[in-house]
């Protein structure tokens, strides 16, 4: 779908944030080290476009831009409006960045946060692409973050910082549980 050609121009359009909890011993160890170092215990964060495409990237993979539901609970959901123009720039830049396969690196991933490593713009972390994505699509609450240094924690709280932009997402939830039956 030609996300450019279906959108109303002069309206609002909102993007969500998931972010992954992991609640279990048996999740995968890097996600329960991430998760631990931050305020929120949230390991990974995904855009969520309002096609229900969605846009991340998992650790020894490249970008993804595929449809997902979410029905997975160990999901927090926030989500903000945006203009036409800024969502057609952030939807592209996923779209983009998953058709050049922009892949993993674990080291800006572990040094980035740490010591501000950017290494190849052909490699990312999940918060770091989701931030750029953001920051291309000019979203106020995201343009003063170092990208490179931002986790999955710190993104959440600066989203939680600015209620009166972003809220919680409870009936994005119930519509998903509603459309499975």
């Amino acid at each position: 779908m030609n996300q450019s050609r279906s959108l109303p121009a002069s309206c609002a359009h909102t993007i969500r944030l998931c972010f992954y909890e992991p609640r279990s011993e048996h999740e995968h160890w890097l996600n329960r080290l991430v998760a631990s170092m931050g305020q929120h215990y949230v390991s990974h964060v995904e855009i969520l476009f309002e096609d229900d495409m969605a846009a991340s990237i998992f650790a020894d993979d490249t970008v993804f831009f595929r449809k997902r539901s979410y029905s997975n609970p160990h999901y927090k959901i926030k989500a903000f409006t945006v203009s036409t123009a800024s969502y057609l720039q952030i939807y592209d830049y996923a779209k983009s960045s998953a058709e050049r396969n922009v892949g993993f690196s674990n080291c800006k991933m572990f040094c980035g946060p740490w010591i501000g490593y950017q290494g190849s713009q052909d490699h990312t972390f999940c918060s770091e692409f989701v931030t750029k994505a953001l920051q291309v699509g000019g979203v106020p609450f995201a343009m003063k973050i170092d990208a490179c240094r931002v986790t999955p924690s710190r993104l959440l709280d600066r989203m939680n910082s600015i209620e009166t932009v972003c809220f919680d997402s409870t009936s994005f939830k119930l519509g998903t549980a509603l459309r499975v039956q």
